[in-house]
């Protein structure tokens, strides 16, 4: 989730590194002919980087632990890492690693203890810190992003949030971290909101991104300031129009029908976990992608089974709405004049 081009290995090449929802942060390492298969970041003794939840891919369950707390603290249960970005954070030289957590919304560091070229992270996270507490994103950590909002020269931190992706509760914002501090040290202060939390309140439509807010940065109208770029879930509500007596035997029809389709789905979802219990990874992946292949024309025809009759649904039933688009905001903010850095 939310990938960055980055020269992990210090081989010239530009590396995928991404956060993942089985709570690791993954890199797929670039070759002269593209890039390898996705693995993940391990520490220096070789285990997995992540914070408390995880998905155990020996047991085939989430698993949970507490080995990479930071040292003397034990954070709030249930950290589940699944955003990543690489960063020279003590301007040594190498990469080091930024975790988001999707649950909590805290941001984690694991420092590179090796090489610009031989990377070598620590055993524990550290909890990075926003003006005298632990940085804690509003509505849980969706997406990162290492920019210099202020041009000062330094590098800030921009965090998408999640919110709640589903009801009703608040949704999610876009927020700044900006750096006091140096090249050596970065110190960050309480967030600039770009985008406030929303409150899902719209019954006019798909009117701004609610959840789960995945952004970058980049001059969009080439006027030299950075514009915010947005994909996410909105959420609107809307009030169904009055139903004849025939209609509202058509709306519950199609309900039951599209019960019909959840079920025969999830069957197919079932024989694919139940034909894997007990095999090893490999060939459990082998044995899923033929049972995929059969079930392939089966799928297809659910799917467009469920378009066609939630498109018939929709327009006569009320309530909640969800779809995803992206969204563009232009800075129209006067630029802020560069600043030298040299001294930093």
């Amino acid at each position: 989730m939310s990938p960055q081009f980055v020269d992990l290995n210090g081989d010239g090449k530009l590396d995928i590194v991404a956060g993942t929802f089985d709570g690791s942060p993954h890199v797929a390492y670039a070759t002269d002919k593209g890039w390898k298969q996705p693995e993940q970041i391990v520490d220096r003794n070789g285990a997995r980087i992540m914070a408390n939840d995880f998905w155990n891919f020996e047991t085939k369950k989430w698993d949970s632990t507490n080995l990479c707390d930071p040292e003397g603290v034990r954070v709030e249960s249930g950290s589940q890492v699944t955003s990543a970005v690489a960063f020279d954070w003590e301007g040594d030289g190498d990469l080091d690693l930024l975790l988001g957590d999707h649950k909590n919304g805290y941001v984690y560091l694991r420092r590179n203890e090796g090489s610009a070229t031989r990377p070598a992270f620590a055993v524990r996270n550290e909890q990075v810190q926003a003006g005298s507490k632990p940085m804690k994103v509003p509505g849980t950590v969706a997406t990162m992003r290492l920019v210099d909002w202020n041009r000062d020269g330094l590098t800030d931190l921009a965090c998408g949030s999640m919110g709640d992706s589903y009801g009703q509760l608040e949704g999610g914002g876009v927020f700044v971290y900006g750096n006091s501090g140096t090249k050596q040290l970065p110190v960050f202060g309480e967030p600039l909101v770009l985008l406030r939390p929303s409150m899902k309140t719209s019954k006019e439509g798909p009117t701004r991104p609610d959840s789960g807010l995945y952004m970058d940065f980049g001059d969009a109208d080439g006027d030299g300031d950075l514009d915010l770029l947005v994909g996410a879930y909105s959420h609107w509500s809307v009030e169904g129009p009055p139903l004849t007596a025939q209609q509202k035997v058509r709306v519950k029809d199609l309900k039951e029908q599209l019960a019909a389709v959840q079920t025969e789905s999830a069957k197919l979802n079932e024989a694919l976990g139940f034909i894997v219990t007990g095999l090893d990874e490999e060939a459990a992946a082998k044995k899923r992608e033929e049972l995929l292949a059969t079930q392939k024309e089966a799928r297809l025809a659910l799917n467009k089974r469920r378009l066609e009759l939630q498109e018939e649904l929709d327009p006569m039933e009320g309530g909640p709405k969800r779809d995803s688009f992206v969204w563009i905001y232009e800075n129209q903010s006067p630029p802020a004049p560069a600043k030298p850095s040299e001294s930093r």
